[in-house]
């Protein structure tokens, strides 16, 4: 045992010592753990403090939040419930308003984008700065880490030190100077030897080279307003390969800051996009204002091509994202435009309805459901031969954007498919020649074909699942047989003909059965063996005509056609149902009715493949029966 006078003897000596090992021991500290120290500790200790603070005030926040949903739930558990029930109603009772925006620009429409400066582009030199300290605070910690190892390379990881910092300089120098020589020019002309430049340096993602490339491709798009820009272009060349780099470049120099992680997966939550914001906007409006009017396929469908991944940045801009639909519907509905770029159009539009995304975690896909339909309805007013091929093409290409969610098109189809309900109930109401000619127009017929299209792809009975979009079936069904009940008379078969053919594209894409053999028998029936007069016109077109022109009524031209597609309809609508079970039941009354129309058409050039047909019906018949 120690005494205590021992014991107070000993414990100064004791302290002392441990004293004296401290202080040896911080005297071999490094020099760069004493320098990071003096100049770096109470940075790194304030920001942890505040960090701390802030993780206090969120957790308190969620904390207040949960304890007063829990209060309300517990307290008024009636009243919620009373409360959510209109909600739900309001919800399913959708704003029809909604579903009839403008989608269209006009020639000497502006586009509604919000303004950009060339300033804005000095964002990536944050970037650059940002980029700069953060090298740095690296190249600091691996010293540390050498340093610990290797106390005798004290001396020379201060002289790389020096060095870097002189090198920061020298670039911030060198930056200034560039500035100035920026501001003494107006306007300076882009060369093929500065673009090809800024090219290969593009290509390394350079952050400098890409400001001047969206500097001068700025000047390009926005070339019709008077106002001063840093370069300019006057050279074709230089202009076609500046837009072409731009545009190759930006995605891979946005990608490059904007990297998701498992907490930012959208962009606006990304690290840099405050230094990026502005400069993405500026890319983006002028990719819009571009867009707009060009006129040549090829540079069209390379902007489209490389402006694909960036489509998910559009999403945090709600002005740029709807100026770009329009632009995108309205080059969609180019009829100057080749079917190719329509085509390269069309899958931007889909690429933007899946992959823009809002702030609030929301798509795009309604409003692209909504342009689609809404300018298809706007250019099918008039089918000429110039014009078909475009309207086939959307009639193709639209209703497969409605595929991609199946809920959300069944809203859309709900509202759209109503209105021509509405719009017909109204006509046969008013029971007048305006009426007639209100619902008898191309317009309402391309309407019904279009919902005919996107019912056939979406409820498919080959996927094997109960799509939404069945439920307007019947409705639509019900409209499209009302209009040929509407006004059956001989000057419209060419529309009858148009809506037979929606109905059997529709029974062969849901299998459900439709009764359409009686309107399709009444495409060929009148006074056969009648003399026609012989004419020089061309062969009549169905898909150009609702209504018989007067000088092919009472030609042999027009009563060929009329059999021809008589019998084409027949075997396309009962080849729908040729593998069925219940083939043939319905098959034996369409085979009396043939025979009897054999008999009145003996000695007629429409006999012998009339009789063709009557045995292909008869031959399916026994094979079902048989199996």
């Amino acid at each position: 045992m120690i005494s205590v006078t021992k014991f107070k003897h000993w414990l100064p000596n004791f302290i002392a010592k441990r004293r004296k090992i401290t202080e040896l021991k911080m005297a071999k500290a490094k020099k760069a753990t004493v320098k990071f120290q003096k100049n770096k500790l109470k940075g790194t200790l304030e920001r942890r403090k505040k960090y701390t603070k802030f993780r206090q005030q969120v957790n308190r926040r969620k904390e207040r939040r949960n304890r007063n949903q829990e209060n309300g739930k517990a307290a008024n558990p009636k009243e919620e419930a009373t409360e959510a029930q209109p909600e739900t109603s309001n919800a399913e009772q959708a704003n029809v308003e909604d579903y009839f925006c403008n989608f269209s620009i006009g020639s000497e429409e502006s586009l509604d984008l919000s303004d950009d400066e060339e300033e804005d582009v000095n964002g990536l030199d944050l970037l650059e700065a940002v980029e700069d300290e953060e090298m740095e605070e690296k190249d600091d910690s691996e010293k540390e880490e050498e340093e610990e190892e290797e106390e005798e390379e004290d001396d020379d990881d201060d002289d790389d030190e020096d060095e870097v910092f002189v090198s920061d300089d020298e670039e911030e120098e060198s930056g200034d100077e560039d500035d100035d020589e920026m501001e003494d020019d107006d306007s300076q002309a882009v060369t093929m030897e500065m673009l090809s430049n800024w090219s290969t340096l593009a290509k390394s993602k350079s952050v400098d080279s890409f400001k001047h490339l969206l500097m001068a491709f700025r000047s390009i798009a926005r070339s019709d307003e008077e106002s001063t820009f840093t370069y300019r272009v006057s050279n074709h060349k230089v202009y076609k390969k500046l837009v072409r780099v731009t545009l190759k470049s930006a995605y891979p120099i946005f990608s490059q800051h904007l990297f998701f992680t498992k907490k930012a997966k959208h962009p606006a939550k990304t690290k840099n996009w405050r230094r990026l914001e502005k400069v993405v906007r500026l890319f983006l409006n002028n990719c819009v204002r571009f867009l707009r009017d060009l006129d040549q396929d090829d540079m069209l469908q390379y902007i489209l091509t490389h402006l694909e991944p960036c489509t998910l940045y559009f999403g945090c801009f709600p002005k740029a994202a709807r100026e770009y639909l329009r632009v995108l519907l309205d080059r969609w509905s180019d009829n100057g435009l080749s079917s190719e770029s329509r085509a390269r159009c069309y899958q931007s539009i889909k690429q933007f309805a899946t992959t823009a995304i809002d702030t609030e975690k929301n798509s795009y896909l309604s409003h692209c459901l909504k342009g689609v339909y809404l300018v298809f309805a706007k250019h099918a007013t008039k089918v000429t031969e110039s014009t078909l091929p475009m309207i086939q093409q959307m009639l193709e290409e639209g209703p497969d954007l409605y595929t991609l969610d199946q809920k959300v098109s069944a809203q859309h189809a709900q509202v759209y498919i109503h209105q021509l309900s509405s719009h017909l109930k109204s006509a046969k109401k008013q029971h007048t020649a305006e009426s007639f000619k209100s619902v008898y127009t191309w317009q309402f017929v391309s309407c019904l074909d279009f919902w005919a299209n996107v019912i056939g792809n979406t409820c498919n009975p080959d996927i094997g699942t109960t799509s939404p979009m069945l439920s307007q079936l019947q409705p639509l069904v019900d409209v499209s047989l009302q209009t040929l009940k509407m006004n059956p008379v001989g000057q419209f078969l060419p529309l009858r003909v148009h809506i037979i053919r929606s109905l059997i594209g529709l029974i062969d894409g849901t299998g459900y059965f439709v009764p359409l053999s009686p309107f399709i028998f009444e495409i060929f029936s009148g006074d056969v063996k009648s003399k026609m007069e012989p004419t020089d016109l061309p062969a009549f077109e169905w898909d150009l005509y609702l209504r018989t022109p007067k000088e092919y009524t009472q030609t042999k031209i027009y009563q060929d056609a009329k059999y021809q597609v008589f019998y084409d309809s027949i075997i396309d609508f009962y080849a729908c149902f040729g593998l069925s079970i219940a083939f043939p039941e319905l098959a034996i009354p369409v085979l009396s009715k043939l025979k009897e129309d054999q008999k009145d058409l003996k000695g007629t050039r429409f006999s012998k493949s009339l009789r063709t047909l009557i045995d292909k019906v008869w031959i399916i018949l026994v094979l079902i029966d048989r199996n």
